[in-house]
């Protein structure tokens, strides 16, 4: 039989595990061609969601619950779960149910048809704010834009992965993790299902009480970390500069040898210097956040740790 492990993370979800877990039982059963395991992580948890995993994987030898020591990343605390993987299959998804454990089943039916990537792509979120969802459309056209189309529009970190799959992304030890931009990177043969997000079934999205500077920045370094396209074009529009500087020149020192100068351009100096700055500053900024992510690599740290797990 084809075995499967469910990985998922909690952060502050104790009103959502017993749900979760009730939910997952009854698909899961209802698959009689396939075991199953259900490894749960708790993500530093501040309220009793470590004892409500505690007491599930108490009363199931098949549930297994790890507690970290701190809240890292959701795609931290997901690759923690596919290190700990072993199954046949791995289905990775969030424990809010916003991820519904019904649509297991239908990736299940992708995966017999011969895919090892089954991937789900959001067609609708009304539970997000439009502003957010905005913000998450522009990421996706940009990401897939400067990669090549490499990353796909709009999926989620819901989806299942083969063995061969999930270990070659287990792999990749990069600091900065985005799973979904990893699982796009190692290829396989991949499709899609689509579903639209129910809302969640208790608490807050912590990614909503975020504050929209951590939402970008968390952006751009997983653009940049994919891609190297905007280090090219800090590259191009210093030597388009430069021409148009020696252009200027040239043309100043002509006015120059002809005895006029055009003092009445004052302002067009000023402006043109002020855009020079700016576009001076923005190349470095681009420059910084490459460093950054590339002082994070040699650290060297260690992508998660793990304080405690269920016997």
């Amino acid at each position: 039989m084809t075995s499967i492990d469910i990985v998922t993370s909690a952060l502050n979800e104790d009103g959502s595990i017993p749900e979760l877990i009730k939910r997952l039982t009854s698909v899961l059963n209802a698959e009689t061609n396939y075991t199953w395991r259900i490894l749960i992580f708790d993500n530093g948890s501040s309220d009793n969601t470590w004892v409500e995993i505690k007491k599930s994987a108490s009363s199931d030898v098949r549930i297994k619950g790890f507690r970290m020591s701190r809240t890292f990343t959701l795609d931290a605390a997901l690759t923690a779960g596919i290190d700990v993987a072993d199954a046949d299959l791995a289905i990775l998804m969030t424990s809010d149910m916003q991820d519904p454990p019904e649509a297991i089943p239908q990736l299940l039916r992708k995966y017999e048809e011969g895919y090892e990537q089954v991937l789900v792509r959001i067609t609708r979120r009304d539970s997000v704010p439009l502003f957010r969802r905005l913000l998450s459309q522009g990421f996706y056209k940009i990401a897939s834009w400067l990669t090549g189309g490499m990353l796909p529009e709009l999926v989620s970190d819901f989806r299942l992965l083969t063995r061969r799959t999930y270990k070659s992304i287990s792999q990749m030890r990069e600091s900065h993790r985005f799973l979904r931009g990893l699982g796009a990177w190692v290829g396989f043969r991949t499709t899609y299902i689509e579903l639209e997000r129910p809302p969640r079934f208790a608490g807050q999205s912590s990614w909503l009480r975020s504050s929209l500077l951590s939402v970008v920045t968390y952006a751009l370094k997983s653009i940049f970390s994919h891609s190297a396209r905007p280090l090219m074009w800090v590259s191009g529009l210093g030597l388009m500069l430069s021409v148009l500087s020696v252009g200027g020149t040239v043309v100043m020192s002509i006015t120059w040898i002809f005895g006029t100068v055009p003092f009445a351009g004052f302002g067009t100096i000023v402006a043109l210097i002020s855009l020079g700055f700016s576009l001076t500053m923005l190349c470095i900024g681009v420059l910084a956040q490459y460093l950054a992510l590339v002082y994070d690599e040699v650290k060297q740290r260690p992508i998660y740790i793990i304080a405690e797990e269920t016997e």
